[in-house]
């Protein structure tokens, strides 16, 4: 969520003691801000301004007192008049978005951000307000980059690490996401939760081999997640090691047993591996449980039943999914 930030500025007068005195307010008017006395601020800032109407930073501390206090026309109102008196009062850009943001108003938010980091790059508040401003406004793209940008300037933690990858991963860098896990690994390696996700990573990039031994550390500590098991299954599938594959889909099962697809890519594995009666049991299985695609239930079926020397079978499989099996029906059920 956006911080509630708001700027007051400390600024030496020597021109004339009426500044001076001015200038004096405005400091009892920051500390009992900053003690939480919001009223007598307001009232310190007040008696500022009377004696120096021209005095900027004088409304833009009064107006952000407004804004604590939820006073937004008010608010509003004073941090205008600050920006009349002095354009080049930037702080005022960013209360002033800030304020357009608490009202909902994200396009005029937005453009008050963009003129204080333009003005002050160096700012990491500014791009976390902005990145919840075009959030907002379903810039997401942007988003993303404004909160990269300022987690960039954080001492980072594991935790800030795990937040870069998933912003990484959310714009498509899976590397970047994949690096800025490991990092999270390095320094918190006691959380195995963060073996699971790169290993995810890795799944979805097609590095199996990297993806499977992560999934070994998450899972020789962590049992009782059958996706865990499910996803290192697909991974050794996807190298062709069938047997492991079918060992984690049934570990999966036991977790997790009225999953039909569960059993019918335990089939597909089974079927990989040979072991056409196996594959039949769980494709029987998927059936029962009401696998979404009864088509690829009858093909595989009758793959299974030609390999077990069952043409008849096969071929009434294979005649309830006709397109899928033309092929086979041309030439074992003539």
């Amino acid at each position: 969520m956006l911080k509630k930030y708001f700027c007051f500025l400390f600024v030496v007068f020597s021109v004339s003691s009426i500044a001076q005195t001015a200038e004096q307010w405005v400091k009892s008017a920051n500390s009992k801000m900053e003690e939480g006395n919001m009223l007598g601020a307001i009232k310190d800032y007040t008696s500022a301004i009377s004696l120096n109407p021209a005095y900027a930073e004088a409304y833009l501390g009064r107006g952000s007192v407004y804004g604590e206090l939820l006073a937004y026309p008010e608010a509003f109102q004073d941090i205008n008049n600050a920006l009349t008196l002095k354009p080049t009062l930037i702080e005022a850009y960013f209360n002033r978005g800030f304020l357009s943001y608490l009202t909902k108003d994200y396009t005029n938010a937005l453009k008050d951000f963009n003129r204080y980091i333009n003005q002050k790059p160096s700012d990491p508040d500014a791009y976390l307000a902005r990145s919840n401003t075009l959030e907002q406004l379903k810039m997401t793209d942007l988003a993303e980059k404004d909160l990269l940008t300022y987690l960039s300037f954080l001492p980072i933690n594991s935790n800030d690490y795990v937040t870069r990858s998933s912003v990484k991963l959310k714009m498509q860098d899976t590397t970047g996401a994949i690096a800025d896990q490991t990092e999270a690994i390095e320094l918190n390696p006691e959380n195995v939760e963060l073996f699971l996700t790169r290993g995810n990573y890795y799944l979805w990039i097609g590095n199996f081999k990297k993806a499977i031994e992560d999934y070994n550390v998450y899972l020789l500590n962590k049992k009782g997640n059958y996706l865990a098991f499910l996803n290192r299954g697909e991974a050794y599938g996807a190298m062709g090691i069938y047997e492991a594959a079918i060992a984690d889909y049934s570990s999966a099962i036991k977790l997790n047993s009225s999953d039909a697809a569960l059993f019918f890519e335990r089939a597909i594995y089974y079927l990989e591996n040979g072991e056409f009666v196996n594959a039949k049991v769980d494709l029987y299985k998927a059936s029962n449980l009401k696998y979404r695609d009864k088509e690829l239930i009858h093909y595989n079926l009758g793959i299974a039943e030609i390999n077990l020397g069952n043409t008849n079978e096969a071929c009434k499989e294979f005649k309830q999914c006709d397109d899928m099996a033309k092929e086979f029906i041309a030439k074992y059920c003539k």
